[in-house]
């Protein structure tokens, strides 16, 4: 199965490619789901990106509902993709086929979830559409995935097995739109459902009632995390292509770390149930089987958040060997800052002391975004390749051993 994580911006995309995803997904320039959080398609940085991952793949995330309004930037944006390398595109309208099809003509076509495709009829439409491969409705079981898979086998199968979800059907919310005047169906979401809430009697104005859980009533709105990882053979049985991480949204230590995570999982290598641990570590809801597993608990909302123990301290840039390397700095990092660093290949080394340097090699206190920074190669690691390493703060309080918690 090919596994598909988030881009977002050139950094996460190269540290998804370095921590083994096969294919990456980014947004198109106001046509994306996540208008907001990231920064316009590059072509340079695709290029790039082309040349140092020759094999890997580059998703464009064009799955907006687009009004009448925007066909004519749609088509200046199309235009602009044409010398862009990317792979495919990510479509939820199929009003955008025409335009697509006569800008773009030998591209392929992913639809998007949220076009809440939930039956083999639906799937053979699409494919005579020209669609190659789609993102089935998260709503669907995993025996209504292998339904499509045996009806339709000639078209790809594409499902999210890790992170956000949303309380909306397919994705396709309004609150947002309705409490702040900003769209989730433009790419523009609010995040309204994360938001705690209270009850207010009209007659009584300020005093305000809390929105509780019991067993058999819910609080609202926010939904649970979804990981799947325990569930990637089955899976696959079912006549999956390609498996995606959530998370454009998401930082750079979250990509490296689920992209690694399901990675190690895919290969059955030594050090996965150690990566398995990792997705414990990062800032998250409670976890869920999803609607994919039937799991009753994709019911319950999320009441708090768990895991927000590690800061993401810096990202470490390619130098010749045993040469101070690059820092690309997120948080202050100080010579004794308590941190690990992960590596593309699996290995994680905590670290007590850091040798940071100035770019003239002189030794540096602490290092922040400006000026560069950099960092002589621990001894232990000198003959490794140490490019895309993260360095990461070890915070109190993270539990010792967390592999049988969902």
């Amino acid at each position: 199965m090919e596994l598909l994580s988030p881009g977002g911006t050139e950094e996460k995309a190269r540290l998804a490619f370095l921590y083994g995803a096969d294919a990456v997904y980014l947004g198109v320039p106001g046509f994306s789901l996540r208008a907001g959080a990231e920064p316009d398609l590059n072509r340079q940085s695709l290029q790039n990106l082309k040349r140092d991952f020759p094999r890997g793949r580059l998703y464009g995330a064009l799955n907006r509902f687009v009004l009448q309004k925007d066909l004519g930037r749609l088509r200046e944006v199309l235009q602009e993709l044409r010398t862009a390398p990317l792979d495919a595109l990510i479509v939820a309208d199929p009003g955008l086929l025409e335009p697509v099809r006569s800008i773009l003509p030998g591209i392929e076509l992913h639809l998007s979830t949220q076009a809440n495709c939930t039956n083999a009829g639906a799937a053979r439409l699409y494919h005579k559409l020209g669609f190659s491969r789609i993102v089935p409705a998260r709503e669907l079981t995993l025996s209504e995935i292998r339904e499509i898979s045996d009806a339709v086998p000639e078209l790809e199968l594409e499902v999210f097995v890790h992170g956000a979800m949303c309380m909306a059907y397919s994705g396709r919310c309004f609150l947002s739109q309705e409490m702040t005047g900003r769209s989730a169906n433009q790419g523009d979401c609010a995040h309204s459902c994360r938001w705690h809430y209270a009850v207010v009697e009209e007659q009584r104005p300020g005093e305000y009632y809390p929105v509780e859980q019991e067993e058999n009533h819910l609080a609202i709105f926010s939904a649970r995390d979804l990981m799947l990882l325990d569930a990637l053979q089955e899976i696959r049985r079912a006549g999956v292509t390609a498996i995606k991480i959530e998370g454009r949204m998401k930082s750079a230590l979250y990509t490296a770390i689920t992209t690694r995570a399901y990675r190690a999982a895919l290969e059955g290598t030594p050090d996965a149930p150690q990566w398995r641990e990792e997705l414990f570590r990062l800032p998250h809801r409670p976890y869920s089987g999803g609607f994919l597993l039937e799991d009753q608990a994709v019911h319950e909302p999320a009441l708090e958040s768990r895991g927000a123990g590690y800061r993401l301290m810096a990202i470490l840039g390619n130098a010749p060997e045993g040469a101070p390397l690059p820092l690309t700095v997120k948080n202050t990092l100080y010579r004794e800052t308590p941190t690990d660093l992960l590596l593309p290949d699996g290995t994680i080394t905590p670290l007590t002391s850091l040798d940071l340097r100035d770019s003239e090699g002189n030794a540096l206190n602490r290092a922040t975004q400006k000026p560069a920074s950099y960092l002589a190669p621990p001894q232990e690691l000198a003959k490794q390749h140490l490019e895309g390493g993260i360095l990461r703060s070890r915070g109190e309080g993270i539990p010792g051993t967390v592999a049988s918690r969902r």
